[in-house]
């Protein structure tokens, strides 16, 4: 059930107090897992890190749609899918949810500095209306990249707005790696096509190649080549577990 529908007034009182605590406890922002039941197959997200584009190839591999107008990079797209079909749920969740053993997992990540460029870019510069959970952290309007990392840098991961919480934050539970695949937006050809042949191997579906969706070309590694040293000492230190899991060797310079 959907929480549109348990406040709608077409279900028993008590259902929808249910659900509506439910959604106040497990709220969709920190959902950022879609598990498929038929196909065994879950997609675990990170903002900004192709995330629309991942989420689109599955909603067409899969022949999902929305009767409501919602686009696969909305949640609200997949709560229409029924529970039986996608299943949204926290990654502590999954870890320990028992029908996904036997299953295989995936998620997508990307280079920290090019990740947060591409945030601030979007979110500060672009938008005209701040996030309000941006806001709280200290983040204005147009405010310069410089200053926006200091803001992010003094904000824990469980205060910060998902779009600027670490990778691993979303990724890890217990001091592990959930997901069986973890590919990285700078070597998106080559391992998206690995997902390809899982998904084919595993459940007879081929989501066909990325169409690359809300990409920014500026936001590259190497504009890190552009940044005061003090700015990417703030970022390497506030993504010290995105760098040791995923990108080790790059250690915050490239």
């Amino acid at each position: 059930m959907r929480q549109a529908e348990a406040e709608s007034g077409d279900y028993p009182l008590a259902r929808r107090v249910f659900w509506t605590l439910y959604h106040r406890v497990n709220p969709s922002v920190e959902r950022h897992v879609i598990w498929l039941p038929e196909a065994r197959i879950a997609y675990i997200r990170v903002p900004k890190a192709a995330n629309t584009s991942i989420r689109t190839a599955l909603a067409q591999a899969f022949g999902m749609t929305s009767h409501k107008g919602n686009t696969p990079g909305k949640d609200a797209f997949w709560g229409e899918q029924g529970r039986k079909r996608a299943r949204r749920m926290r990654t502590s969740s999954f870890a320990l949810h028992p029908g996904a053993r036997g299953g295989w997992s995936f998620s997508f990540v990307r280079h920290p500095v090019a990740r947060l460029y591409s945030c601030w870019e979007n979110k500060v510069v672009e938008n005209p209306d701040l996030l309000p959970a941006m806001a709280d952290m200290g983040i204005e309007p147009d405010m310069d990249f410089d200053a926006f990392v200091k803001a992010v840098a003094r904000t824990p991961d469980a205060k910060s707005e998902i779009h600027l919480r670490s990778q691993a934050s979303i990724l890890t539970w217990r001091g592990r790696v959930v997901p069986d695949f973890v590919g990285r937006v700078e070597e998106v050809k080559a391992d998206w096509a690995h997902v390809q042949r899982e998904l084919q191997c595993r459940c007879g579906v081929d989501p066909g190649p990325m169409l690359r969706r809300n990409v920014r070309g500026r936001t590259r590694p190497d504009i890190s080549e552009h940044l005061k040293p003090a700015t990417l000492d703030l970022i390497a230190e506030r993504y010290s577990e995105d760098f040791r899991l995923f990108y080790p060797a790059a250690l915050g310079r490239d």
